[in-house]
């Protein structure tokens, strides 16, 4: 097994540049001879700007990872800090102001409230944060992700990959440091897929900000920058610059990794 956490010091991933960083973080569900290490001293750091995938196997850790990532979960021990911030003692009522304000969520299945259109879906977050919508960061936000001319429908009105359009632009609205993605594309057929993954991309470019998305698709993490493996609740591998072919390559053999 690959040991990332003793490397540190070389890994540009690793830098105090860093929108979230992990330190010895483990998770473990339950106790005694039932509980389950489901994070195994996890220690890595994502760079401001920068778009990593997350991929492992079924049962590797990778939604305790992307959860304790993003504060809606407490390790058991270790550190995370986001966005320059300790979160692990930080009080809920704290830690959710922080990923209200700072933090963006994409996930597979919308999460969109039928009853309200597309514009209310976007502003929702600011609406819960007691905040009043900057009316031309928000017209900027649904011209970027290509809504311009569908503000008043309601989600049932939309394609999946529209519904997915007005998600991101939920996520971007409160100009979050960090977009924590949970197979976004998995509800997707492929064209859509390659078009919201390019709307990811481009968040990235234009607007600096870090995206985290975990993927079991080696064509959805070629759009990534690195993509790092889990296996057992462990950091096990990292490819820069990824293709899809060697993705799927990693994929095939991390089983025989994690148990190395």
């Amino acid at each position: 097994m690959l040991d990332l956490s003793a490397r540190t010091a070389t890994l540009p991933f690793m830098e105090n540049t860093d929108a979230v960083r992990l330190e010895a973080v483990h998770k473990i569900y339950g106790r005694g001879g039932g509980s389950v290490e489901a994070l195994a001293g996890v220690t890595i750091g994502f760079p401001k700007g920068t778009m990593t995938a997350v991929m492992g196997p079924s049962g590797s850790g990778k939604t305790t990872f992307l959860h304790c990532a993003a504060g809606l979960d407490r390790p058991t021990s270790g550190s995370v800090t986001l966005d320059g911030r300790e979160i692990t003692g930080m009080r809920e009522k704290a830690l959710t102001r922080l990923r209200r304000e700072r933090v963006g969520f994409v996930f597979q299945g919308f999460n969109l409230l039928p009853a309200l259109t597309v514009l209310q879906n976007i502003t929702l977050p600011l609406r819960l944060g007691g905040h009043r919508a900057d009316d031309a960061l928000v017209a900027s936000v649904i011209e970027r992700v290509g809504l311009a001319g569908r503000v008043g429908h309601r989600p049932a009105e939309l394609s999946g990959g529209q519904q997915q359009r007005v998600a991101i632009a939920r996520a971007l609205v409160t100009r979050p440091a960090v977009i924590f993605a949970d197979e976004p594309t998995g509800a997707l057929d492929t064209r859509t897929a390659l078009e919201v993954l390019g709307l990811l991309r481009e968040v990235v470019r234009t607007g600096g900000q870090t995206i985290v998305m975990v993927t079991h698709d080696p064509v959805a993490a070629s759009h990534a920058d690195q993509v790092v493996f889990l296996a057992d609740g462990t950091l096990v591998d990292r490819l820069d610059r990824p293709e899809a072919d060697t993705v799927a390559k990693r994929m095939t053999n991390l089983g025989a990794w994690g148990r190395s």
